[in-house]
């Protein structure tokens, strides 16, 4: 277990507002999770026949030992019901003739000598939050106790200051969350694989499971960081520091973002060479955006990097009944509620806890937005019941509701924020997009504007940005914007970028169907493509990429005849009008751009011209052996190789025309005897890559190059070393579903 910190390091944990059952899991696990537990209503109950030593002290009981849990409500009479409880259980084990007693409660108790006829220990609360302190290996398991306790005096500031989540809304968080089995499914997949893919439909918990693991690791020395592209990643990755990083909504946010797929793609190989015992990555996405984004990974850069998705991803879909009567308990007991609308969780707690469309998310929405008003109304049962149901069942309807009786100034912040990039925006950016939205200028700030929306559709992140409350509230504005043709004409006229990308976007909604959701008649499709033509010479490469692998994905989906033959004819302007201007510059081409360029190309029946590659080609040309030691030439090196892997899939005739790889046999043959040999320990990741790209684009060397690479990696690879660990398993409840749900909610205060 530890040493136990000082007293002055020592910080109170709540635990009265657990409950019985969340304390019991913390108080088993922390003494042996593989005693045989038998649930009580006060807690749980086991014999250990080979006698304990009591956390913190000097000598084991004599056996065997009763093992008394026993969690009270604040304001109970705790010697007289704890001496009540200790009898009571002592009795039941009365054949067995235990010798000894070890209490674990929430209440203090300075006095044991009377609560039991033999020998007794207790540990009570200030033990008890000592021992979790002292145990990262429970923090990691059963997150919410950072949720009963500041944490301040777990995470050292040097570390907070080095991190870039949002330790404020992590904290929130932690007082609600409830590890189901699904995280705990993830635990196992982090520590044999160090990578874990969340999936599962909106609002199951993904991204709060993701950020719950990272807040577990900050408070045992780890940083956490959040990042939606790699350069994030690698921005912040210190191989000398424990480190988790969160790729939240990875391959897009409610829908599929092609050129979010094809950075991963283009680094993955890297990434998980890099994850490792203190380096941990955690992607979630809905289940569409990641097959897709899988699907682009597998057809431009192959799978041999990648593990079997059975290994790495966890389903966060399926909830059991414990799980979501804890959630229904966690965020009623964070709300702080009324007693009137407390006795409605009890009364009504089966009926929402067995419903159909429970979620996490609709949970908090119907106890922070609803369940007030509910048990302020004087209504009968039935009419509560049947309130009930409707809220958990048609939550959109409550939120189109909130969102129609907005002033139209606040639409606006909504409909800008479709219109920014993914993640969150700094309010600067998020003002720009609301004055290219607006009919006119707005009538009060837009801070003031953006404030009043926090908390209900918006959430602040520190220091100056916003973000969305959840998903959800995007895929609902997307669909109000959708149905509307006057607010969908205008916002197609005046987008940007990121406007553009959404219109052309596919797998997106709930359940991943959603295909083009601002395009629905051909006054949407002249509307998009003048704006298309009219941003194409504004745009840099990276920004042409995106939109170029936008109308790729958007073919490749299953659309309507119409809309494909819509897509096409925006995909002939856009590739016409890129290409001209990219001739016109007479410069060299990013082989990204060109590459995006080419495949969307392939798409038309008839493919205008393509932009010159010669430039291109002369600017990476090889003509002197590379230098395996030194790291400017091998990145040009690669970069060659990686436009003749692109002209020899898209246009091999030009790779003809240049002569490749006849022309320079030298090179790549030095290039291969060489790299074993002379690749220096902080290159060869790089050689290794190079050779696995020499392997593909010239086949005759596909041979050597593999034994080259078989020869930097004699030493053992990380990623294929999966380790057995065994992790704190949970005890599963032992009870009747509904009774078990009437224990959960008794405990609510």
């Amino acid at each position: 277990m530890g040493t136990l910190p000082s007293l002055a390091e020592r910080s109170a944990y709540r635990f009265d507002e657990l409950g019985s059952l969340q304390f019991a899991r913390v108080c088993s696990l922390l003494l042996d999770p593989d005693l045989d537990w038998d649930d009580r209503e006060h807690g749980r109950v086991a014999l250990a026949m080979d006698g304990l030593r009591p956390p913190g002290g000097d000598a084991a009981l004599e056996a065997p030992t009763l093992v008394v849990i026993a969690w009270l409500p604040a304001g109970k009479a705790a010697p007289v019901v704890l001496r009540g409880l200790v009898a009571e259980e002592l009795e039941r084990e009365s054949s067995t003739r235990a010798r000894s007693v070890l209490l674990l409660t929430n209440v203090v108790t300075d006095d044991t000598t009377e609560l039991a006829p033999v020998p007794m220990a207790a540990v009570g609360p200030e033990q008890i939050g000592a021992l979790v302190d002292s145990s990262s290996e429970l923090r990691l398991t059963l997150p919410f106790v950072l949720g009963i306790r500041e944490l301040g005096g777990l995470i050292a500031p040097e570390l907070a200051a080095r991190s870039t989540v949002d330790l404020a809304a992590l904290a929130a968080l932690a007082r609600v969350f409830v590890p189901t089995r699904a995280y705990a499914r993830a635990i196992e997949v982090l520590l044999t694989r160090r990578l874990a893919v969340l999936t599962g439909p909106p609002e199951m918990g993904k991204t709060a499971l993701a950020r719950m693991v990272a807040l577990a690791r900050l408070t045992d020395g780890w940083e956490a960081h959040e990042c939606i592209r790699p350069e994030q990643l690698w921005a912040a990755f210190d191989r000398d520091r424990s480190q988790v990083f969160v790729a939240d909504d990875a391959f897009g946010s409610t829908e599929y973002r092609p050129e979010a797929a094809e950075r991963w793609a283009f680094e993955l190989d890297r990434v998980l060479r890099a994850m490792d015992d203190r380096h941990w990555l955690i992607w979630t996405s809905r289940p569409m955006p990641f097959a897709a984004g899988l699907r682009r990974i597998q057809r431009e850069h192959g799978l041999e990097r990648f593990p079997q998705p059975a290994e790495v991803q966890v389903d966060a879909a399926a909830l059991g009944v414990d799980e979501k009567a804890l959630i229904l308990f966690r965020h009623s007991q964070a709300a702080a509620l009324a007693p009137s609308a407390v006795e409605l969780v009890r009364a009504h707690g089966w009926g929402i806890v067995s419903h159909a469309h429970f979620t996490p998310e609709r949970i908090r929405r119907f106890v922070r937005d609803r369940l007030p008003e509910l048990a302020a109304a004087d209504a009968t049962e039935d009419e509560l019941a049947a309130s009930v149901n409707d809220e958990i069942r048609e939550p959109t309807i409550a939120m189109s509701t909130s969102y129609a009786a907005l002033a139209p100034e606040h639409r606006i912040v909504l409909l800008a924020l479709l219109d920014v990039p993914p993640g969150p925006v700094p309010e600067r950016e998020l003002s720009a997009a609301m004055r290219r939205h607006a009919e006119s200028g707005f009538m009060h700030p837009p801070a003031e504007l953006i404030d009043r929306l926090t908390d209900h559709f918006l959430r602040p992140v520190p220091p100056t940005s916003v973000a969305w409350v959840h998903p959800s509230w995007r895929d609902l504005v997307i669909a109000e914007l959708a149905e509307d043709a006057v607010a969908r004409a205008r916002f197609l006229e005046r987008c940007d970028l990121e406007g553009i990308l959404l219109a052309l976007s596919v797998a997106g909604g709930p359940t991943g169907e959603r295909l083009l959701p601002l395009l629905r008649d051909d006054a949407d499709w002249d509307a998009v493509t003048a704006r298309v033509a009219r941003l194409a010479s504004e745009l840099d490469a990276p920004e042409a990429i995106r939109v170029l692998g936008a109308l790729d994905a958007a073919l490749e989906a299953n659309l309507p005849d119409r809309s494909r033959s819509e897509a096409l004819a925006l995909a002939r302007v856009l590739l016409e009008r890129l290409a001209g201007m990219w001739d016109e510059r007479r410069a060299a081409l990013p082989v990204g751009a060109l590459e995006a360029w080419l495949v969307l190309a392939t798409r038309l029946p008839e493919p205008p011209a393509p932009p010159a590659v010669d430039r291109t080609w002369l600017e990476l040309d090889q003509t002197e052996p590379v230098d395996v030691a030194a790291r400017d030439e091998l990145v040009r090196f690669d970069e060659w190789l990686v436009l003749a892997s692109v002209l020899r899939r898209l246009a091999p005739d030009e790779l003809v025309r240049f002569g490749f790889p006849e022309r320079y046999d030298a090179i790549l043959a030095t290039f291969v005897g060489d790299a074993a040999r002379e690749a220096t320990a902080d290159l060869e990741e790089l050689v290794r890559r190079i050779l696995q790209r020499l392997r593909q684009v010239a086949p005759t060397y596909a041979v050597a190059a593999t034994q080259a690479r078989w020869a930097l990696a004699e030493k053992d690879d990380p990623w294929f070393e999966v380790r057995f660990e065994t992790h704190p398993r949970l005890p599963e409840p032992a009870v009747a579903d509904r009774v078990l749900v009437e224990r959960v909610l008794r405990d609510l205060r």
